[in-house]
């Protein structure tokens, strides 16, 4: 519905209001038409300012309008904010553009002709009722607005914001929204860059979305905060915002403005108005002192980054469609190749008893995890998890999967195990079950260059093997200064789990059937001899696995008789493989044990880490400008954006069939408390933005007494007559405990304490009051110098702007009222340390206001009798008298 009317106040000024629900025109009502519903009251339209002082970012006003009423009318109550606009004018200029505050409407029914008022709110104060990029509102979900955060600019912030809220707000037409900023603060002194701070300031909007749904910022807090940190204010007169701070309201020279989203320049000349008898509308001015600081303390609410990104393997994120763990696959195992040994072995596989000391029947149990913030692949594109275990059932079909084709899972493991010897018969009250990151490799045992698997195109086919899908994490990544580094560190453990040779098939053992020596003996016999290696027993062991099936986790499993070769869990008891002498990087030869397992990229922003060195060291690492695949010549150049994790073997170990820890490559002198692969970031990497990471697939090694692997990670190097390809002896690559954080060195610098960063102004007196309830949730980055004198430890923080005119963190801004550099927090608090440490006089006043009057937001008002020159806090204006009253402060000298 659309509703409009006007009338005339005792200064003869037309006055308008226009009401314009739900956007619906088709039905129009005019106010205080002849016989009508709706007429004006006595006193129909009044302004009031919602502003408490000086320390108030966003300057909001509410308006009440006051009408007569025949009958109920629904249109007025709005479930939403957005529901009902409204636009009041005096003569042709718009004062107020609103909306009816939203569920606030009530309405008598006792006279022929009820009055109903209509609290209005502006757009300013409409902002407090939706959430950071409309979180929550119809279509617009949680995990996909976080999915997609990035690093964006207060330009683009402050324009979806507000662009969203002024997008229906002009009723009548022809209005264009302006955006009017005074350019008093800029990330320099240069004069091209005196309007552009906005377009220059970027921060991680991961900063506004929390770490849930119920955290997200309403859109009201976001701006507050961008222009809290900026020390500037917002006030909306009709359909114009002014952006400003109170030191150019205050100064004595003309404002010269420059709007937003056109560049338009627009100058507010400077007017001082002598408060007289003849522009004063009564006498109730009320004159007080305001209240007096001496003391401002500024808390900066940092933000800091401790994780890179979300682990696969944090219990915190891990969910399993299937309702428990079951019964996937079961190791019969008897040492020794005699006759007690192989009878033992037949005894086991057909379900009889034996009490032979050397066997050993073990039952692994499986259950399939997810973790939302990664996404697993099915040969390079889709979601092997959606795919085979959204329905939760048949736990055993992604497993099986993984033991035909590349792919990567989060598999929870764990085991029963029961010797034969029958020395120990003592339930197992618990199954302990271990996260594990599984990347399968499948190799078939073949040294043959030819026929070897996997090769580079298996090993290309399934790229990538996980997707880290979240984000976490952003912010900026890079130090402030030369001498700070701060590194990326990953930690945890993995093992290379051998091909697990077998005695035959369980199917066969069971049948038997198959047997190398059938024809001379029947039964068990006709496997006698064929043993594998044993840890346990130099003449090895018969050896065989069975697997199992269930449609849901909680019904009994029945032999999976089509299984013959499953997934199998790193053991322990298989074979180690491969005694580890030193290693190499292409076909150069060195001393330095690292052997390389996984390759991974990482990109942060617009920069991914390159491998390219040859030791694994932290000198090893760079940061290089991020290709995609289209924009680089061939497929090699792009997978070579990557890098390696592996570890670190001493001569001796055995590198197939042993878990290790990642390789750790920080030593003491570094200067932080972390083992893992360390990455370093410097001032000069500019690194920035969101995270991406990805485990490409598994590192095509070599062994001929040293390992050696290519530059691009799933070719391998020169084959020579004694080459053996590591990933053929392979069944897959098993993680657990990883972790990619983030440290700083904080300039080698160990003294400073773990304390809140505050700043404070700087005085000393004998009484002190205190204002110490500032807070600011977007902060300045900090030298190694700073971090020591102001007594804190440095870290990654999200909660940092990024210049992108150098690509650091900010480190100051410049003041044009004041002409100096500083910290954003420093000026905040030496702007209101001048304006509150000493007594002001703070004045209500009514003026007359009449269009193109002396009533102005800008304007300076002057006390002859006082002496004092005064700025305006705040304006209320009731339009049907004519008058403004005014809240106006005194100017500091």
């Amino acid at each position: 519905m659309y509703l409009h009317g006007h009338f005339y106040n005792q200064k003869n000024e037309r006055i308008e209001v226009h009401i314009l629900t739900k956007g619906d025109r088709t039905k129009e009502v005019v106010i205080g038409e002849d016989g009508g519903e709706l007429s004006f009251t006595d006193d129909p339209v009044e302004l009031t300012s919602e502003v408490n002082d000086t320390f108030d970012h966003l300057l909001c006003q509410q308006a009440k309008v006051r009408l007569l009423t025949r009958n109920f009318v629904p249109d007025f109550f709005c479930a939403s904010c957005l529901d009902a606009v409204v636009n009041i004018y005096r003569e042709d200029k718009c004062l107020f553009a609103g909306y009816i505050e939203p569920q606030s409407y009530s309405q008598g029914y006792n006279e022929e002709y009820d009055e109903i008022e209509l609290s209005c709110i502006d757009a300013l104060i409409a902002l407090q009722y939706s959430k950071y990029r409309d979180v929550g509102a119809l279509g617009v979900l949680y995990n996909v607005v976080k999915a997609e955060a990035e690093q964006r600019t207060f330009l683009e912030m402050l324009k979806e914001i507000m662009g969203g809220v002024t997008a229906g707000l002009d009723i009548v037409g022809g209005n264009a929204v302006r955006y009017l900023y005074d350019g008093s603060k800029a990330v320099d002194d240069l004069t091209g860059n005196r309007y552009a701070i906005f377009g220059q300031l970027t921060i991680n909007e991961l900063l506004f979305l929390g770490d849930e749904e119920d955290d997200v910022w309403q859109q009201d807090e976001v701006l507050e905060e961008m222009l809290k940190y900026l020390n500037l204010h917002i006030v909306q007169e009709g359909f114009t915002f002014y952006i400003y701070s109170w030191e150019s309201v205050k100064g004595g020279e003309r404002i010269y403005w420059r709007d937003l989203l056109t560049g338009v320049s627009v100058t507010t000349a400077r007017q001082t108005t002598d408060i007289r008898t003849g522009i004063v509308t009564d006498t109730d001015t009320t004159i007080s002192v305001g209240e007096v600081y001496n003391r401002l303390l500024l808390t900066a609410k940092v933000e800091s980054v401790e994780s890179v990104i979300e682990s696969p393997l944090d219990d915190d994120l891990l969910k399993s469609p299937y309702k428990n763990y079951q019964k996937y696959m079961t190791e019969y195992s008897s040492d020794g190749e005699g006759k007690k040994a192989i009878n033992a072995f037949d005894a086991m596989t057909h379900g009889q008893e034996t009490s032979y000391d050397g066997g050993c029947v073990t039952d692994w149990y499986v259950q399939m995890k997810n973790n939302s913030e990664w996404l697993f692949p099915n040969m390079g594109s889709g979601n092997v998890m959606e795919e085979l275990c959204s329905e939760g059932q048949n736990q055993q079909a992604l497993p099986n999967l993984l033991a035909k084709q590349p792919g990567a899972a989060i598999i929870a493991l764990g085991k029963v195990e029961k010797k034969t010897d029958g020395k120990d018969n003592s339930l197992t009250p618990k199954v302990e079950m271990t996260n594990y990151l599984v990347v399968s490799v499948n190799g078939n045992g073949d040294d043959k260059e030819a026929t070897t698997y996997p090769n580079a195109d298996s090993l290309k086919a399934g790229v990538p093997r996980a997707v880290y899908n979240g984000s976490m994490t952003g912010g900026v990544f890079s130090p402030t200064d030369e001498g700070t580094t701060n590194y990326i560190v990953l930690s945890g453990k993995l093992v290379l789990n051998p091909v697990m040779g077998l005695t035959d098939t369980y199917k066969n053992i069971y049948n038997y059937t198959g047997g190398p020596f059938q024809i001379i003996w029947p039964g068990i016999q006709q496997w006698s001899g064929v043993t594998v290696p044993s840890r346990n027993n130099g003449d090895g062991r018969y050896y065989t696995q069975q697997w199992w099936q269930a449609d849901q986790p909680n019904e009994e499993v029945a032999w999976d008789v089509a299984t013959e070769h499953g997934f199998v869990p790193f053991t322990d008891t298989g074979p180690q493989l491969y005694e580890f002498k030193y290693s190499a990087i292409g076909d150069g030869s060195d001393h330095i044990s690292k052997v390389g397992v996984l390759a991974c990229m990482l990109i942060i922003g617009d920069k991914c880490v390159v491998e390219k060195g040859t030791e694994g060291q932290v000198t090893d690492f760079e940061w290089r400008k991020y290709k995609t695949l289209e924009e680089c010549q061939d497929e090699d150049e792009y997978y070579q954006q990557c890098f390696t994790i592996g570890f670190d073997p001493k001569i001796g170990d055995k590198i197939v069939g042993t878990k290790f820890d990642l390789q750790n490559n920080v030593s003491y002198e570094l200067g932080i408390d972390a083992e893992g692969i360390a990455i370093p970031i410097k001032k000069g990497d500019k690194v920035s933005g969101r995270v991406r990471f990805m485990i490409l697939g598994p590192v095509n090694a070599v062994w001929d007494v040293v390992t050696r692997r290519h530059k691009t990670w799933f070719r391998h190097t020169k084959w020579n007559s004694t080459t053996i390809p590591l990933l053929a002896h392979v069944s897959s690559i098993m993680v657990e405990q990883f972790e990619v954080k983030i440290y700083s060195d904080n300039g080698l610098v160990n003294n400073t304490g773990d304390n809140d960063l505050v700043y404070m102004s700087d005085t000393k007196e004998s009484f002190v009051n205190v204002k110490d309830d500032i807070e600011m949730k977007i902060n300045s980055a900090l030298t190694a110098a700073e971090c020591q004198a102001l007594d804190v430890t440095d870290s990654v923080k999200m909660s940092t702007p990024v210049n992108t005119l150098t690509g650091e963190g900010l480190l100051t801004i410049y003041d044009h009222n004041r002409g100096e550099s500083a910290k954003a927090e420093q000026l905040y608090v030496d702007s209101y340390y001048k304006e509150w440490h000493a007594p002001r006089v703070v004045m209500t006043q009514k003026l007359t206001d009449t269009d193109g009057g002396i009533v102005s937001l800008f304007a300076h008002y002057r006390h002859p009798m006082m002496g004092k020159t005064f700025f305006v806090q705040g304006i209320s204006r009731n339009l049907t008298e004519g008058y403004a009253e005014m809240t106006l402060k005194e100017i500091e000298q």
